[in-house]
């Protein structure tokens, strides 16, 4: 099992939700520093400051994971100032809701730019650092939306995070003989702000509060995903899906998929007539 002491981490999406609660976790197991990462320099400022109450050294450094020269400058200045990066934790996502036909595809761009490349942006600085120390962890926290799509109007989401769970397992199968550990996440629901933060398009904002609701019936807290995300690095696992209902979809998906099919095209056909009366002509 690792020892996480005095372990360089970066995580990026670390002003709030997962992001902020892995930052917190970490530092309670001893890893110093804690490099922050995201757009919101206010929220990295109150992640720094819980995460130096635990006696942890911080680096804040912005940036938008999307702009590959913006990440290349903030990997840059990680290695600078920390000196090493022992492990990388991409929690960067965002999200639209939308039926596909409305998307623009600056819409799809800023999604996929985030939730996907937002990854390889990192791994692409980072990874070389680690095979020339020969050591380190990559997290890259997927979804179980990168196992099976569960629900309509979150094409976009699905896209970015089942490229996500294909990108992390063919990192493991290189980094692996490398003596480089690389990890997937797939949480189930998540009480995080994305729910609020993301657009709706094409509904009435009621809608909003529909579909969070139905989100958050079965989402765990940010740390519970932390923890999870902490113990898979200390035990160098690959595949972590949490919270019961995800990991229940994802057997049936795994193990019935004759069944599943015609099941969740009724599921969505009832979801899709449900809100059909918000839609905004």
């Amino acid at each position: 099992m690792q020892d996480l002491k005095e372990k360089a981490v970066l995580v990026t999406g670390a002003a709030s939700g997962i992001g902020r609660a892995t930052a917190v976790e970490f530092a309670r197991e001893g890893a110093d520093p804690l490099i922050l990462s995201d757009i919101n320099p206010k929220g990295l400022e109150e992640t720094a400051a819980l995460v130096e109450r635990l006696g942890c050294r911080t680096v804040i450094l912005p940036a938008d994971v999307s702009d590959y020269d913006a990440v290349k400058e903030m990997a840059s200045v990680a290695l600078d100032q920390a000196g090493r990066v022992d492990i990388l934790v991409n929690v960067a996502g965002t999200a639209i809701i939308s039926p596909l036909e409305l998307m623009t595809m600056e819409e799809w761009k800023k999604v996929v730019g985030v939730d996907l490349f937002g990854a390889l942006h990192t791994v692409h600085c980072l990874y070389p650092h680690m095979l020339e120390r020969g050591s380190g962890h990559i997290v890259n926290i997927a979804s179980v939306a990168g196992l099976l799509a569960l629900h309509p109007y979150n094409a976009p989401y699905y896209l970015s995070k089942f490229g996500t769970v294909g990108f992390t397992e063919a990192l493991m199968l290189e980094a692996s003989a490398h003596g480089i550990g690389v990890t997937c996440i797939c949480p189930g629901g998540v009480k995080t702000p994305i729910y609020d933060d993301s657009p709706f398009k094409g509904f009435d904002e009621e809608v909003r509060e529909k579909v969070k609701k139905l989100m958050l019936a079965s989402a765990e807290e940010p740390e519970d995903t932390a923890r999870a995300i902490v113990d898979a690095v200390k035990k160098n696992r690959y595949l972590v899906v949490t919270t019961p209902v995800a990991r229940a979809g994802y057997f049936i998906r795994r193990h019935f998929s004759l069944a599943w099919f015609p099941l969740m095209r009724a599921v969505s056909r009832r979801f899709v007539d449900g809100l059909e009366k918000y839609r905004v002509r």
